[in-house]
């Protein structure tokens, strides 16, 4: 009697890095400048911002956000330079959720 053999089509789970990225100090956290950008596009993160701001606040740092205009046209560059002026006067920028 022939054999055959079943392949599993499952991939396999991809590889993780647990790295969160660069700490950020307790000091900063209780009297830094936050500024989370955001943008039209992904209306859910509306709701994580929100949640970060909170506790952001709740623990003493100041938190600002700016709305990201266009990315093409003639309004690319009033947007690059709105974010670039945004950037600089905050310790710390959360832009997206890195996906």
């Amino acid at each position: 009697m022939p054999r055959i053999s079943i392949l599993d089509p499952t991939a396999s789970p991809p590889i993780m890095d647990a790295d969160p990225g660069p700490p950020i100090a307790p000091a900063l956290l209780t009297s830094g400048q936050f500024g989370i950008r955001y943008d039209l596009t992904w209306k859910s993160f509306d709701w994580v911002r929100e949640e970060w701001d909170v506790l952001l606040t709740e623990g003493g740092a100041s938190v600002s956000s700016w709305c990201a205009g266009d990315r093409t046209g003639e309004a690319a560059e009033a947007t690059l330079n709105e974010l670039q002026g945004f950037a600089q006067g905050q310790d710390v920028v959360i832009s997206g959720l890195g996906n």
